[in-house]
């Protein structure tokens, strides 16, 4: 079983993101299960290079202390890439992506506190430095809430921020200023009910202030157009079934998030046989009326291939629609890439990524190293 925020990790194990994640809907801070479940995922051993004494004190300690009330967490990425887009750089980059520490603290069975923080300079519109929250769980398996300065329930939750689905598709939107709907490491302030009961449902219902959503703003030919005013309250509702039979899970839901001013909903739905492979697809649409519509579908196939390392391919096509504007952007990707688990809580992320967009077409090779804990 593996804890890393992907769709497939849930559809290749069974279990919902809340089984190895203290956030409901996943991502964020590891709990002592998604911590152990990592623990001895890896193609060496950090004893076979010599590190025995990290590896006894990883057996011996986890990352839980004080009787498992504290936990402690962190995700580090670096990437190297090439720009597709011609007017941008085109020299080969490494640039680092995520450097952030979490801390997890569950005073009582029934109240957990989780925050973090980015200490990277935030790079995009809506993009946060930290984020915290508090889940207060009285009816546990059946009933939750959760409240403060955490992501809206939106859609699937991955840990890939090229998705198109949180993006806004097309070569004019390709300005780190521009390019994302929901940026990585998005958060607002809000709360949020869970029901989870029977086993194969989940509902959620959440209020959020627009806070961060006020950044992201649209240009037109006649200006700049937020997503939403910054005072304005922000409705959310996200709910999936996840039938199982023996070997074999899957789900389907969706989502909608949104107020007076735009709406922004998902669709989604996957497949998985345990421990083999794993599929989902996602429809997502924005409108902001008089300003854009833009929607985006995208598919993926993950294979578990022996103990650590998951090829997928991924497919994707999304359009932005801006009022008065001819051609419509657009982004077309063919993703193959892999995840490489080369030791525990190490991950390597090489890719092969085909571009089509409505002013250029390019393949390029990328590369990500993930350190996790």
């Amino acid at each position: 079983m593996l804890a890393v925020a992907t769709p497939q990790s849930a559809l290749l194990t069974g279990n919902r993101c809340v089984a190895c994640h203290v956030a409901f809907h996943g991502g964020g801070l590891r709990s002592e299960l998604g911590w152990y479940s990592s623990h001895d995922v890896g193609l060496l051993r950090w004893s076979a290079l010599g590190f025995e004494a990290l590896e006894h004190w990883m057996d011996r300690h986890g990352n839980a202390f004080w009787d498992g009330r504290l936990l402690v967490g962190a995700d580090f990425r670096v990437q190297g890439f090439q720009s597709h887009n011609p007017e941008l750089s085109p020299q080969w980059r490494i640039f680092p992506m995520q450097g952030t520490v979490r801390l997890g603290f569950q005073p009582l069975k029934a109240v957990q506190a989780e925050f973090g923080v980015n200490g990277g300079r935030p790079r995009f519109p809506g993009q946060q430095q930290w984020r915290g929250l508090l889940r207060l769980s009285p009816w546990a398996g059946t009933l939750t809430a959760t409240l403060g300065f955490f992501p809206p329930p939106v859609g699937i939750y991955a840990d890939d921020h090229t998705r198109l689905a949180r993006r806004f598709p097309g070569a004019r939107f390709d300005s780190p200023q521009e390019t994302y709907l929901m940026a990585p490491d998005f958060a607002q302030w809000g709360a949020q009910l869970e029901w989870m009961r029977p086993s194969w449902l989940s509902l959620t219902v959440g209020a959020f202030r627009a806070g961060a959503l006020q950044q992201v703003r649209i240009r037109t030919d006649t200006g700049e157009r937020p997503l939403s005013s910054s005072q304005a309250t922000i409705a959310a509702f996200h709910g999936w079934l996840a039938p199982s039979w023996r070997h074999a899970v899957g789900w389907l839901g969706g989502s909608w998030y949104g107020n007076r001013e735009f709406a922004y909903w998902s669709l989604f739905g996957g497949a998985g046989w345990i421990d083999h492979a794993a599929g989902w697809v996602e429809y997502t649409r924005l409108h902001l009326p008089g300003v854009i519509r833009r929607w985006s579908l995208s598919a993926e196939l993950e294979l578990w291939l022996w103990n650590a390392v998951m090829p997928y391919v991924r497919l994707e096509h999304g359009e932005s629609a801006l009022e008065g504007l001819t051609p419509v952007p657009y982004t077309t990707q063919l993703v193959l890439g892999a995840r490489l688990f080369v030791l525990p809580f190490v991950e390597l992320r090489p890719e092969w990524r085909w571009v089509d967009t409505e002013r250029y077409r390019s393949s390029r090779i990328a590369v990500q190293l993930h350190l996790f804990y």
